[in-house]
């Protein structure tokens, strides 16, 4: 498949990246990094200036993904790259051996 003007340098790109993020396996990504980290969900809520829990619970169950901004936060506190806490669904030129 061939992306912007098909000067080649764009389609490599294009082939290495993802179509979307995977919402459930990114949620037990997230679950699994808050049990480890030490924080309640109460704990991370309040720092995230979040006014209730549910968000939390919508992200690790897989309901939802965090904002970018709450991701960011979350990477500091849980101490891991925004882009490790992300599953991604398939890789576009998956197919073709790239």
């Amino acid at each position: 498949m061939k992306y912007g003007h098909g000067y080649g340098k764009e389609d490599k790109i294009m082939d290495k990246i993802h179509t979307s993020i995977d919402i459930v396996k990114t949620g037990e990504v997230l679950k699994k990094l808050i049990g480890e980290s030490g924080y309640s969900i109460r704990e991370l809520s309040d720092i995230l200036g979040l006014s209730c829990v549910q968000p939390l619970y919508r992200w690790t169950n897989g309901k939802t993904l965090p904002t970018l901004d709450n991701l960011y936060i979350l990477s500091v506190l849980l101490d891991v790259h925004m882009e490790d806490m992300l599953v991604p669904c398939k890789e576009i030129g998956a197919d073709k051996g790239v």
